[in-house]
């Protein structure tokens, strides 16, 4: 199993990174689509009840370069749905990926939460857990899922302050 913390910090309040941005369509549309060039990005369901949100999102990652044993069990494209709830009283966001391939041997799943550091800064903590049990190859889909994601974090973090410094 593979885990990591990625740590962004933004300059807007929580209820600005929730609700302008992690919940948002418009700025994920522009997120995945435009600056991060997924092939496909997808909103399927959000629903709030109480003081918990829910969502449910399909996106179609870029597969880059693969590892020829991986390739062989992924092929040549690779797509998962995210679905997560928000606890506003806890202020954190769980999540579990399902990918397209290999669902039945991978597990991914998450957690996202914010730290206030000012009156409009934040530190945004995400972390995440990959589980593949593919017997020979589950730790080289598990190191390649995690730099993908690493990479997508680090992308996304300075688009996300633009984004927030033009509200």
């Amino acid at each position: 199993m593979a885990e990591t913390t990625i740590v962004d910090e933004f300059e807007c309040t929580e209820e600005t990174y929730w609700e302008k941005c992690h919940f948002d369509p418009e700025y994920n549309r522009r997120l995945y689509l435009e600056h991060l060039k997924f092939p496909g990005w997808k909103l399927l369901e959000t629903k709030t009840e109480g003081d918990k949100t829910s969502r449910k999102v399909m996106l179609d990652p870029p597969v880059g370069a693969l590892p020829g044993p991986v390739k062989k069990l992924m092929g040549d494209s690779f797509g998962y749905t995210e679905i997560g709830t928000y606890d506003r009283k806890t202020g954190r966001y769980k999540f579990t990926i399902i990918p397209s391939t290999m669902a039945d041997k991978t597990k991914v799943e998450g957690e996202i939460w914010c730290e206030k550091l000012g009156e409009k800064k934040i530190k945004r903590h995400a972390r995440i857990k990959v589980d593949v049990s593919v017997f020979m190859v589950g730790k080289l889909v598990e190191e390649k899922v995690m730099g993908d994601l690493k990479t997508s974090y680090e992308t996304a973090a300075p688009f996300t302050n633009g984004f927030v410094k033009a509200l």
